[in-house]
């Protein structure tokens, strides 16, 4: 993490590339130098109307033809996740989900098609709005971590949202203790060393390519991750990383050889998933 060991300037980006991402030499994670003031104007400009381009996934009665292809691939994120948790508990009406920045509801709406007892909370007040009248599912607006949960959770659903959080190691120590002691932490993010990424900078470097920023644009990630540094930030913070995987940005879930090189194997795709348990003392 930033300050544990030397860094270097890694990639200007932004508006007339006004912004840089310094990278750690130690376990490779970019940051934002300087980081951008995190108060609450920052969060309501930035989030508050974060998402609410919807009609691609809801008609306004039910799920569109491309809303119904999210909603299978959410489906199936969550079936990766009942056949980690305890097997006492696959498949029961009593599993319970917490989805941290639930954006408008769909995954929530998976997982309760799915006879998961959901929550999400989104920071966001539109999108909370948006998600309950689309999709009926139990949403709460505002910061989730002082909120206190009536029982623990099987499983965490933390999907893009972990980069834009100025002290990540807080949010882990909340979601263990919110956390069952057998349940599933399911973490999607970025991926700083995919080959799209790869390609850019190198543009870049070459002064072939400049980022199309609008000049109001204050980006948002405030960290840029790649799995070496995911892998010491979970390992440090006391979990265990039972499965990893990259996807591209558009995913139609067919799983090809050129897929399985690219993103089980090489794990070179523009966003990476991972899914961990708590490591026990011992």
């Amino acid at each position: 993490m930033p300050g544990e060991s030397k860094s270097r300037a890694w990639e200007p980006f932004g508006f007339e590339h006004r912004y840089l991402y310094q990278r750690c030499d130690g376990c490779g994670l970019a940051y934002q130098k300087p980081r951008p003031r995190y108060d609450a104007e920052f969060v309501e400009t930035a989030y508050e109307v974060y998402s609410t381009v919807v009609n691609e996934h809801w008609d306004g009665s039910q799920l569109t033809a491309q809303g119904r292809v999210v909603h299978g691939e959410y489906s199936n994120i969550l079936n990766e996740i009942d056949g980690m948790i305890s097997p006492a508990r696959r498949g029961r009406s009593e599993r319970t989900l917490l989805d941290i920045g639930c954006n408008t509801g769909l995954f929530l709406k998976a997982a309760k098609d799915g006879a998961w007892r959901e929550t999400g909370v989104e920071i966001s007040r539109t999108m909370v709005d948006l998600a309950r009248r689309m999709y009926g599912v139990n949403a709460l607006s505002g910061d989730w971590v002082p909120i206190a949960y009536p029982e623990k959770f099987d499983a965490i659903y933390c999907s893009h949202v972990i980069e834009h959080i100025p002290d990540p190691s807080a949010w882990m120590r909340r979601m263990r203790e919110v956390l069952r002691p057998d349940g599933v932490i399911c973490i999607s993010v970025p991926n700083f060393l995919s080959i799209d990424r790869r390609y850019k900078r190198l543009l870049k470097r070459l002064g072939l390519r400049r980022d199309r920023w609008q000049a109001w644009q204050t980006p948002d990630h405030l960290y840029e991750p790649c799995e070496p540094s995911m892998r010491a930030f979970f390992e440090r913070e006391g979990f265990e990383v039972v499965r990893t995987y990259t996807y591209p940005s558009e995913w139609q879930g067919g799983v090809s050889w050129a897929h399985r090189l690219m993103h089980f194997w090489l794990r070179w795709g523009a966003k990476a998933r991972y899914f961990l348990k708590p490591r026990t003392a011992g």
